[in-house]
């Protein structure tokens, strides 16, 4: 068995302790910081450094985290926690419900089929059976098989909320228009969705060893204890209208929250609009926002989730470096704030969009962690 975290415990409960102070919305001159650059999913690393099995041997993806997670704990003294995660895509539920998934040679699984035509076929659905449905064993068996060789965290598999394992099932715009034309149905496939996924993370928790109420790492920032056990994605709220999210959303992801003691709802990109109803979800502890440039909106979460909510600030390092952190960090107050930088060599932010940009990612991973730190230690003297 390979043995990372005893030997580093120390650092480990300085860093849980510190990020449980953003949790608590402490005053601080210096937030937590974390360097992203070990990565599970594969979307804006190098090809030639993917193993060609990634999706087909638990040892190979064990080994690939394996080795990013002792690199990078050999090169940055930052607030990170180390975590294994058990990858095959967004589309794992979905899978386990009739959709097909596309392998593509050296890159991330996604939904390519989906399972529902018309409003009826909600009906039709039928609880999954994890240990046969789908990429569901799969999921299970690696976490089964990186429990035992490591004593590291394992985390449940990639948590996509109810409303985008719905639009996964139905499609974008089917979902939305029935959402007006059959508002009865959508809130039995909403009903479904939810408690499909809410069986599905306590399984994954049974495997991995972890309580129902702690035991998350949304995007692989610790969610520290008593701040809940569970992550979902809801990127598509960045394009479903306030009321529609309010009448068809909020409830459910409240259902997953208060099954796990609370959690935290990461999404990418813009949804100013939801400001207010992330607010009205029942259980949510956190804000994890890729905000992909959008400081006003971070500025905008910051006063209105003061001592409510902790917010991580996350982005694939941007091309940009000095400039885009200058920005942040000047408007940025650091109580309830989490940094994190994603360095992926293939990957830049650059005028509000991730752009494919072939770069150094060590040199761009040391250059984001110094300038960040020059830019707090600057805040610290003014």
């Amino acid at each position: 068995m390979i043995e990372i975290y005893e030997k580093n415990i120390k650092r480990f409960r300085k860093t849980h302790d510190k990020i449980k102070e953003a949790y608590l919305h402490h005053e601080t001159d210096s937030p937590p910081l974390i360097m992203q650059d070990v990565n599970y999913w594969l979307s804006g690393f190098l090809t030639s450094e993917i193993p060609g099995d990634y999706f087909k041997s638990f040892k190979t993806m064990f080994d690939y985290q394996v080795n990013k997670i002792e690199k990078h704990l050999k090169t940055y003294e930052d607030d990170y926690i180390p975590l294994l995660f058990p990858w095959y895509g967004t589309g794992v539920v979905p899978s386990a419900l009739g959709c097909q998934i596309a392998f593509q040679e050296k890159m991330d699984p996604t939904v390519k089929s989906k399972v529902i035509s018309e409003p009826k076929d909600i009906k039709k659905l039928e609880m999954p059976d994890p240990y046969k449905d789908g990429l569901m064993p799969e999921v299970l068996g690696c976490i089964d098989y990186m429990r035992s060789h490591s004593d590291l965290p394992v985390s449940f598999t990639d948590c996509q909320g109810p409303l985008n394992i719905a639009l996964s099932l139905c499609g974008v715009e089917n979902l939305f228009i029935w959402m007006y034309d059959c508002p009865e149905l959508i809130h039995e496939l909403m009903d479904f969705c939810t408690e499909t996924l809410i069986q599905w993370i306590k399984v994954q928790k049974k495997h991995a060893g972890q309580e129902l109420m702690s035991g998350a790492f949304p995007h692989s920032i610790i969610l520290p204890e008593g701040f809940g056990g569970v992550w979902i994605s809801d990127d598509d709220c960045t394009v479903i209208s306030p009321k529609l999210y309010k009448e068809f959303v909020v409830t459910y992801n409240s259902r997953v929250f208060k099954a796990f003691g609370g959690g935290t709802l990461h999404f990418c990109g813009n949804a100013e609009h939801q400001l207010e109803n992330f607010l009205s979800i029942e259980g949510i502890t956190g804000i994890n926002n890729f905000c992909m440039g959008n400081f006003r909106q971070i500025k905008k979460m910051q006063t209105m989730y003061e001592d409510k909510l902790s917010i991580m600030i996350c982005d694939f390092t941007p091309l940009n470096i000095e400039e885009y952190y200058t920005e942040l960090i000047s408007n940025l107050r650091f109580k309830g704030a989490i940094i994190a930088t994603f360095p992926a060599p293939e990957m830049a932010l650059y005028n509000g969009k991730y752009e494919c940009v072939t770069r150094d990612g060590n040199q761009i991973g040391h250059e984001a962690w110094d300038v960040i730190n020059k830019l707090i230690k600057e805040r610290k003297k003014a």
